[in-house]
This record gives C-alpha cells, sequence and structure tokens, in this order.
C-alpha cells in the first residue's frame, strides 16, 4: 500500500499505526479477496492576532468604546480508515484542541460564558462511512450538516472523508458545517447524472440521546438537485421539532420557557453560469410556533449574487433580505429564524455567508464579530455587498470589500434601522504550499441600531487580524 505524501508530517504515534496498516496490507497481496486498508490523515493549525474596540456579539455599542487584544491557537486533526477496493466503507474521526487563548489550557469562550463549554480537547466528528457505490455515500455518527443555500456545489460529494471540512457550505445562512454545526444521526447523499440528493434524520440538543419525549430535538433535512445545460436548481425541506430547550433560547422568539416548539424551512434556489461569469440565488420560507405559551412565526429571506471578471481580477456582488418584527405582539411575528440556535449562534446562525468580516465572521478574522445574520436578533436583514479579488503576485492575492447593511424592522429599543456601512481590506499570502499568512482590517461606520436607549451614538468599529494557517 502507499501511503499518501501527508503521512510524513504525522506525529510518531501514528507510525505505530501507519507501520500497523502497511503490515495489513503486505499480508492482502496474498489473499486477494480481503480487504486492502487505506489510512489517510491530515490536520488544519492555525494561531490568530486580533485587535478591535468591541466584544463578541454585543446588543449595544456605546459612545467610547474600549480597546481590546488577544491571540489564541487551534489544532484540528483528522484520520481516515476505510476500504476502497470491496466497495468503500471505513470511519472518519477528528478531534479538536479548542481556540486557545494563548497562555489558557481551556477554550475561551465560544458559546459567550455558557457553563460547562471550557474545554481542552474535543470529539469534532466521528462516524461510519459506506459507499456501496461511486454514486452515494452513507454516514452514520457525529457528522457536519450545513443546508443547501450557499455556494453551487462541486461534483465530488465525498471530499469531506479527505479533509477537515467541506468547503462547499462556507456560504450556508441556515447552518453551517465550517461553524462547527456538527450533529450526531444518520445521511444519506447521492449523485446522479442530473439528479443530486441529501438526506438525514439528526439529533440536536448537546446529551440528548431520545427521538421522542423531554430532550428530544430532532433535525429532518431533505435536498434535491437538477444539473442541467450548465445551471443547477434544486430545493430544499427542513423540519426542526424541539421538546429540548434548543430553538428559542436566543434572540427574537417569545422570550420565555417554552414545552416544545417545531419549524419548518422550505425553499428553492439557481446557480446559472460558469467559474467566469455566474449568478445565483434563493428564495426560503420559514415558518414555526411554540407550546406553552402558543406563539407562533412566518418569515421569508432571499438573496441575488453574481460574480464576474473586471480590472484583472474576480468581482463578486449580493443582496440578502430576511423579513423581521419588531416584538409588539406577544403572540405572533413576522421574524425568519435560522436553524442553528445554539449559544454560539445566539443572534442567529453564524459562519461564513457574508464577504464582510466585522458585522459578521469571516475566516481570517473570525474571533470578534457583531453577529449579523439573516435572523439578526428576530429583526430580520437587508444588506447589499460587494467585493473584488486578484493577485497582486504570483503567491500574494489582495481583496477589497464594502458592504451596507440594516434590520427589516426598526429596533424595539431605538427606533432605528442602521446597522452600518463597514468596509475591509485583506492580503492572502501563500507562504509554503500547506502555509498561508491572512492579515487585514475591517471598519465599520456604526448605525443607531447599536445604540443604548439612554445612551448616544455609538463608536465606529475597527479590527485588525492576522492569522497564519496550516492545512494539509
Amino acid at each position: 500500500m502507499t501511503l499518501p505524501m501527508e503521512m510524513r508530517h504525522l506525529l510518531p504515534k501514528s507510525a505505530c499505526i501507519a507501520a500497523l496498516v502497511t503490515s495489513t496490507a503486505l499480508t492482502a497481496q496474498s489473499l486477494p479477496d480481503d480487504p486492502v486498508i487505506d489510512l489517510r490523515a491530515g490536520t488544519q493549525v492555525r494561531a490568530m492576532g486580533n485587535g478591535t474596540n468591541f466584544d463578541a456579539h454585543p446588543p449595544f455599542l456605546s459612545e467610547d468604546q474600549a480597546a481590546r487584544s488577544f491571540a489564541d491557537f487551534r489544532l484540528r486533526g483528522w484520520i481516515n480508515v476505510g476500504e476502497q477496493r470491496l466497495g468503500g466503507y471505513g470511519a472518519y474521526a477528528q478531534v479538536q484542541i479548542g481556540s486557545l487563548a494563548l497562555g489558557d489550557d481551556r477554550e475561551f469562550g465560544k458559546t459567550h460564558g455558557t457553563p460547562g463549554d471550557a474545554i481542552g480537547t474535543e470529539l469534532r466528528r466521528g462516524f461510519l462511512w459506506l459507499m456501496p457505490d461511486e454514486d452515494t455515500i452513507l454516514k452514520l455518527g457525529v457528522q457536519g450538516w450545513h443546508d443547501a443555500f450557499g455556494e453551487r456545489p462541486s461534483e465530488n460529494f465525498a471530499d469531506e472523508l479527505w479533509a477537515v471540512d467541506d468547503y462547499d457550505s462556507m456560504r450556508a445562512p441556515l447552518a453551517n458545517s465550517v461553524w462547527d454545526f456538527n450533529l450526531g444521526g444518520v445521511s444519506l447523499a447521492g449523485n446522479g447524472q442530473e439528479w443530486d440528493y441529501r438526506l438525514g434524520a439528526f439529533l440536536l440538543s448537546d446529551g440528548n440521546n431520545t427521538f421522542s419525549g423531554h430532550g428530544g430535538s430532532v433535525l429532518a433535512t431533505g435536498d434535491l438537485d437538477l444539473e442541467r445545460s450548465g445551471s443547477r436548481w434544486g430545493a430544499s425541506l427542513y423540519y426542526l421539532r424541539d421538546n429540548g430547550d434548543y430553538s428559542y433560547g436566543t434572540f427574537g422568539g417569545p422570550g420565555a420557557v417554552y414545552d416544545s416548539s417545531e419549524d419548518l424551512w422550505f425553499g428553492v434556489r439557481g446557480h446559472l453560469g460558469e467559474a467566469d461569469h455566474w449568478g445565483s440565488f434563493f428564495l426560503i420560507y420559514n415558518q414555526g410556533r411554540t407550546n406553552g405559551p402558543d406563539w407562533n412565526h412566518r418569515g421569508v429571506a432571499a438573496r441575488i449574487a453574481t460574480g464576474f471578471d473586471a480590472l484583472s481580477g474576480r468581482a463578486e456582488i449580493q443582496g440578502l433580505f430576511a423579513t423581521g418584527d419588531d416584538g409588539s405582539s406577544a403572540t405572533r411575528s413576522n421574524e425568519f429564524r435560522t436553524i442553528a440556535q445554539s449559544a454560539r449562534d445566539d443572534f442567529g446562525a453564524q459562519g461564513y455567508w457574508s464577504l464582510l468580516g466585522l458585522t459578521s465572521p469571516r475566516g481570517s478574522s473570525d474571533g470578534a464579530d457583531l453577529g449579523v445574520s439573516l435572523q439578526n436578533q428576530g429583526y430580520g436583514l437587508a444588506t447589499i455587498q460587494a467585493s473584488w479579488a486578484r493577485s497582486l503576485t504570483e503567491r500574494v492575492d489582495g481583496v477589497l470589500a464594502a458592504g451596507w447593511l440594516q434590520s427589516a424592522e426598526p429596533h424595539a429599543s431605538n427606533g432605528s434601522r442602521d446597522l452600518g456601512f463597514e468596509v475591509l481590506g485583506e492580503v492572502n499570502w501563500r507562504l509554503r504550499d500547506h502555509l498561508q499568512l491572512d492579515f487585514g482590517l475591517a471598519y465599520l461606520f456604526t448605525g443607531d441600531f447599536y445604540r443604548a436607549a439612554a445612551g448616544g451614538s455609538p463608536e465606529n468599529l475597527y479590527e485588525v487580524f492576522l492569522r497564519v494557517q496550516f492545512e494539509f
């Protein structure tokens, strides 16, 4: 058996595993009907520095924001042991030493102070996988999941078996696997000549191991896409039944303890054109209700985007809208809600849906942000954003981005819809084949949406960021 080049980078302990696997493969040479085991591994290691004048996800901002800075470190490592010759099957596991502040031995407040979340090492994902043919995959266990309303997906849905993340989900707006939306359950996905599908059933609540009764929070998912003449058209249906206090513990919603809830999302989408000039859209309808107290909501969200060559670089423009509500009614709302509602997603699902980096996360600057999402604390969102990227040298790229952001409904505390106007500049420098340095600056001309009821107009915000990352 030939081991991948990446194996040379493994820690010494992995050499024992590699030797065992090699021995198994050599034995299999004399037993052609026996399985041939393949071992692959990889890692992602990063160190980050960040300087800002705001804390993560503040509901309000002051006229004089205090400066803060931090540096942290994160290591992820994955291993995939599988049989490739007799019909693919195997096991994938990924562990993470969380975003540690330098000088600390426990993870920083990823969920903003929630008790029990300060950890050193965790299992990020771990699942069994079976590929009865090259176009079908079944997974059972803790796995990443994302909605299908992000980028146009690649044709190879099994890429996630050989990487830290499925990067096709970067722009997913409802729940994002790259942003640690990891669930226990079962999923089935398949690719046909024209039709692709994804089906899943998952448990949501931490510590939950039941599909019914108190504590049972279940997500059922279905995606169907048609590829034809260079275009891709799709529809999705997601259903979340919650008996475990998962869905409405965050901003928006009834704002009270509830007995149970259920939510439904149905949406359509399209991707037109190829890499040099493309367009895409989605339209999603969401409705839900809680029992005890009785409360219901209905909302919609939409996106339209395009990408094209411009000025020796690549330009992208997107507009997004989601309905919101000012909270004036105690029993009904027009707000659109996202699937991810953990304490880390306290204003609605977080992730890399945006072209910006201060109002919402960006890969190189995701240590601090305002938590803006389609849900946006229940007030909804209207935003127009643009970015332009080009190569500066063979190994250096530059990115410029800007965006205007408003809430769909005025804030109940100050009557304002204006979140602000953000500008961003970033440099990406590929130091080596698997080693990259990213640095940049984001600045927000802050709107009065963040003004406290008794305060003045909030100060403008800044974020200076730097990240060095090794990944293979």
